[in-house]
């Protein structure tokens, strides 16, 4: 193969020999604070190393934040010292200007089958080839990700045959699960942006516009408020798919008098999230929208009211189930509450924690859940109405701004 050498300056070398100036979420103090608490629960677990490949988990512990994910980012954190970073060179520029990491490891993106190869090096470099390996190798809930793929695996343990790898998916998903105020204090910002969105789109919302319409106008209302990326676009149904509720994406379906519109957003703020959702219907509700509606939002203030340490997810949820009895057909997913928070494309959810009925895990102040009450009857329409909440000392604080919480007309 001929090979001509190239005359372009090397991207990583020239920007580090120049420095760029950190924009961090957090000040550096805190994300140090961060690896520290990770580095306590590395020892509890007799761990060598920690490999992070949740791209959210590695935005925590160093504040990298791209506008692409899904790329191969790894954080390689050692029992002890400094971490290290491995990505593409087309990354670095981030990682320099988003990120407390200052060893960061690089490789060419046009040979990303390799990727296992280069960290294995980089493994082999830190002195951990033999060493007690934590990787994330599953994704924690149903629609998040971030688990190192299978393939990468099989090809690092081929490549590490002394070393032991083990799954270490919760060592940080743990820490993220108790909230600073820092850190609620960004959701309540991204919570005005969500309700920013959700007004633009009501305000959009009449007979003959399409999805698309109402959408734009919600993309407007959030990223004229304030709102950086989406971690889920603006999720939007319309008319009788309203029944085939919740994931169906927006797509040119014209609104006719008589349909209900769901809507369910979440802005963000350095990739923090605070969902909400509403519904609206075209002209004057018939009396089976309204109850449906009206129940829904009895489920939802139920939650709220009942939210608070010391109860079990079991708990809060079986005091909200009990009130379904009264629009009889209906069909409901089961989930009442779901831990979100710091997110990145293409989910807001965070982990596998929930408030749901068998799940018997105590709420501890600083959770924060998104109540997502979004009933149907299936085939023939649904409504939508949450808000995201943290669990206090007392009981539940709103993130979501909560107005407006009834069926609009327009």
């Amino acid at each position: 193969m001929t090979t001509v050498d190239s005359p372009e300056i090397p991207l990583y070398e020239t920007l580090k020999r120049q420095g760029v100036r950190r924009e961090l979420a957090f000040p550096e103090e805190e994300y140090r604070r961060r690896i520290a608490a990770v580095q306590a629960s590395m020892a509890e677990r007799g761990l060598d190393v920690l490999v992070l490949h949740n791209n959210a988990s590695t935005n925590y512990v160093t504040g990298y934040d791209s506008h692409m994910p899904p790329s191969y980012a790894v954080t390689v954190i050692p029992a002890s010292g400094d971490p290290v970073f491995n990505c593409a060179e087309l990354e670095s520029p981030v990682a320099l200007y988003h990120g407390i990491v200052d060893d960061i490891r690089i490789f060419d993106w046009t040979r990303a089958e390799n990727t296992a190869s280069d960290l294995a090096g980089v493994l082999s470099d830190l002195g951990f080839a033999r060493g007690r390996i934590g990787i994330e190798l599953s994704n924690d809930e149903n629609f998040a990700n971030g688990a190192y793929d299978a393939g990468s695996y099989l090809r690092l343990r081929a490549l590490l045959p002394e070393a032991e790898i083990v799954d270490a998916t919760r060592v940080v998903l743990e820490l993220r699960l108790i909230k600073s105020e820092a850190e609620l204090e960004y959701m309540r910002i991204a919570g005005t942006y969500t309700w920013a969105a959700l007004q633009a789109s009501i305000a959009a919302t009449r007979e003959g516009v399409n999805e698309n319409e109402i959408a734009a106008a919600a993309y407007q209302g959030a990223v004229t408020a304030g709102s950086e990326l989406m971690s889920i676009d603006p999720m939007l149904i319309t008319g009788w798919r309203t029944g085939l509720m919740p994931h169906l994406p927006y797509r040119r379906h014209v609104v006719e008098r008589g349909d209900l519109v769901y809507m369910e957003y979440s802005g963000t703020h350095w990739r923090y999230n605070a969902p909400s959702m509403r519904t609206t219907v075209i002209g004057e509700p018939t009396a089976r929208q309204q109850q449906l509606a009206e129940v829904s939002i009895e489920v939802l203030e139920t939650l709220i009211a009942g939210a608070r340490p010391g109860r079990t997810g079991h708990d809060v949820a079986m005091a909200a189930k009990a009130l379904w009895h009264k629009v009889p057909g209906v069909h409901f997913h089961g989930g009442y509450g779901y831990a979100m928070g710091m997110a990145v494309q293409p989910t807001w959810c965070e982990q596998s924690v929930y408030l749901a009925e068998g799940d018997e895990r105590v709420l501890r102040p600083g959770q924060t859940f998104h109540l997502p009450i979004n009933p149907c009857y299936p085939g023939e329409m649904g409504v939508g109405f949450s808000e995201s909440i943290v669990i206090t000392e007392t009981g539940a604080e709103l993130l979501t701004p909560g107005l407006d919480r009834h069926l609009v007309v327009r």
